[in-house]
């Protein structure tokens, strides 16, 4: 499959596509530093204003699990950075995946994002992967997997997978599995890769925002990354799966409008301080295995030039990012396993 430019520009809409790396003539050096690491099947960071930093651990499953079954157990994390400390904060919290064979990576879902809970606390993201009766055939330990939860006290916040089942707002067959969420004043708006849609909880209450237009081929759109610029813009990215039908959305008063289109597998987005809109791509081929080096691309709010921030390839199955005031760029790294890791990218 096609891989992505190392550097390109992402022309007017109404153009032909993308234009080639040569165009843009930009330059970047940047730095590449582990943060933390033995992280396990990592998802998400969320970078706050004192400086820390959250991540959302999907776990490892159901230690012992047997080869061939899926396990649910209870190993997902809040994993959490503050200047020197570094560790665990909130354990316990549910988690699935396949057994193992020894020596294989272990894949489990479970924490799949976390913001702070402005009432104490965190609120977790729950990935999922199924309808209500695939999450009921797993347990009741599994009530709370595709759902927005408070650490605190356990509250569900949003259900996810019971709105998929209900309402099946994209017509297609139900099938939940949240990916990212963003605070919006009082609100939550959280991307659902599984739903190709975008779902907004206010006041106890969960609708859907939008469904993500389909691709070439009538293929899903898939919602992964979604940011928030200080002006207010909204941006939501659609992974696509197949190189090249990776699409960024600015969303306006009618829903998504395409805005950036031509990458491959965007799995997450950040805002700048300077503007800069920032994605992180999982993989140039994401049906590749064993998939290779992952990108981070930074593009420019009013051109839509797209540049690659190099990373000397060290990014492997990078899943989740953020920036800090400084815009210093976080990045979840090495996804799939019990060895993930989060780095820090300066530029």
């Amino acid at each position: 499959m096609l891989a992505v430019s190392a550097c390109v520009v992402a022309v007017p809409l109404a153009a032909a596509g993308p234009a080639t790396a040569a165009d843009s003539g930009a330059t970047v050096k940047s730095t590449v530093k582990v943060i933390a690491s033995g992280l396990k099947n990592p998802r998400d960071v969320t970078a706050l204003a004192d400086g820390s930093l959250l991540v959302a651990e999907s776990g490892e499953g159901l230690p012992g699990c047997p080869v061939g079954q899926v396990c649910l157990g209870k190993t997902g994390a809040v994993y959490k950075v503050k200047g020197s400390w570094q560790g665990r904060v909130v354990t316990g919290l549910p988690s699935f995946g396949p057994g193992a064979a020894p020596g294989a990576a272990v894949q489990a879902l479970g924490p799949a994002a976390v913001l702070p809970d402005p009432n104490g606390g965190y609120l977790v993201l729950n990935s999922g992967g199924f309808d209500s009766n695939g999450r009921a055939a797993l347990g009741p330990e599994a009530k709370t997997l595709g759902t927005l939860t408070r650490t605190r006290d356990g509250s569900v916040v949003a259900d996810y997978v019971d709105h998929e089942t209900q309402l099946n707002p994209d017509g297609r067959e139900p099938y939940s599995n949240p990916w990212k969420v963003l605070r919006s004043g009082s609100a939550y708006l959280a991307t659902d890769a599984g739903a190709n849609t975008v779902l907004r909880t206010a006041g106890g209450t969960t609708t859907t925002e939008f469904v993500l237009p389909t691709n070439e081929n009538d293929r899903d759109g898939v919602p992964t990354g979604i940011a928030r610029a200080a002006d207010g813009t909204t941006y939501v990215a659609g992974l696509g799966v197949y190189a090249g039908q990776s699409r960024i959305y600015k969303v306006g008063p009618q829903g998504p409008e395409l805005w950036v289109t031509g990458l491959t597998n965007v799995v997450d987005l950040a805002v700048a301080p300077n503007g800069d809109l920032i994605a992180l791509t999982y993989t140039p081929g994401y049906l590749e295995d064993p998939p290779q080096p992952s990108k981070v691309l930074k593009i420019d709010p009013v051109t839509k030039a797209v540049t690659e921030i190099p990373t000397g390839d060290r990014l492997i199955m990078g899943t989740g990012l953020d920036v800090n005031r400084d815009g210093k760029v976080f990045i979840v790294n090495n996804a799939r396993g019990t060895s993930g890791e989060l780095l820090s990218l300066t530029y």
